[in-house]
């Protein structure tokens, strides 16, 4: 059937997205790489179907393909969270392939760009203090929201039929301040979502710079085979 909603799409992406890793775990490959194709450029998780599909390739021994897709991702997305471990994976064909140089290349692209591991500590204590920050302001907005729909119920009661009519003559002013809380708890509702996001992106970002010092580990590891196995005599 044709994909009208954003919906049906984003369905569809997904599960293209959890066959591939599916076949993938199987060791179908190929079949994996045909299913991470499927997903649209414009989705959220091409960039993941791209490092996806070259993982797949190199499993396949396919390091042409593989380069070739981690070159569209770096080029790309290299921003994204999945940029350090595509920069690897190319050092990695690169050695495969025999070129010792652009595998240098892709390492100390890693080690300069992602600092070691005393760097990156103090960093996530930082991000840390942010999270707790962002966590008492969620904890503020809930009692905030509360509070302001609490109001919104009482006046919605009192408008019933038993209320008295000197509450009856009020019932425009009633109205209005029905209108304005209704506002503030929408305002309110933005702002906590705001804060939920920014909690999740930081909770992400934490994540990530705690796995750099890792990769800033790895991309020695793998510069120092790369020089070895240049000198090797051939």
């Amino acid at each position: 059937m044709p994909l009208i909603r954003p919906e049906q799409r984003d369905a569809i992406n997904n599960t293209h997205l959890t066959l591939g890793y599916i076949y993938y775990e199987l060791g179908y490959y190929a079949e994996a790489v045909a299913h991470f194709r499927r997903i649209n450029p414009e989705h959220e998780t091409f960039p993941q179907a791209l490092l996806a599909s070259s993982w797949a390739a190199i499993k396949q021994n396919d390091f042409q393909t593989a380069v070739k897709t981690l070159n569209e991702l770096n080029k790309n997305y290299d921003e994204t969270e999945y940029g350090e471990e595509a920069h690897f994976l190319l050092g990695q064909c690169y050695l495969q392939m025999g070129f010792y140089d652009f595998a240098i290349k892709e390492y100390d692209y890693i080690r300069s760009r992602y600092p070691e591991a005393n760097n990156i500590a103090e960093r996530v204590v930082q991000v840390e203090t942010g999270l707790r920050q962002q966590e008492q302001l969620m904890e503020k907005l809930k009692v905030q929201l509360l509070v302001l729909e609490s109001k919104l119920l009482t006046t919605i009661n009192l408008n019933g039929k038993t209320v008295p009519k000197y509450i009856k003559d009020e019932l425009g002013r009633l109205t209005r301040s029905q209108d304005e809380l209704i506002e503030n708890i929408v305002a309110e509702r933005k702002l906590f979502e705001e804060a939920s996001q920014n909690i999740e992106l930081m909770q992400k970002e934490m994540e990530r710079k705690e796995s750099r010092r890792h990769w800033h580990a790895y991309a020695e590891y793998g510069k120092a085979r790369a020089l070895f196995l240049k000198g090797m005599p051939k």
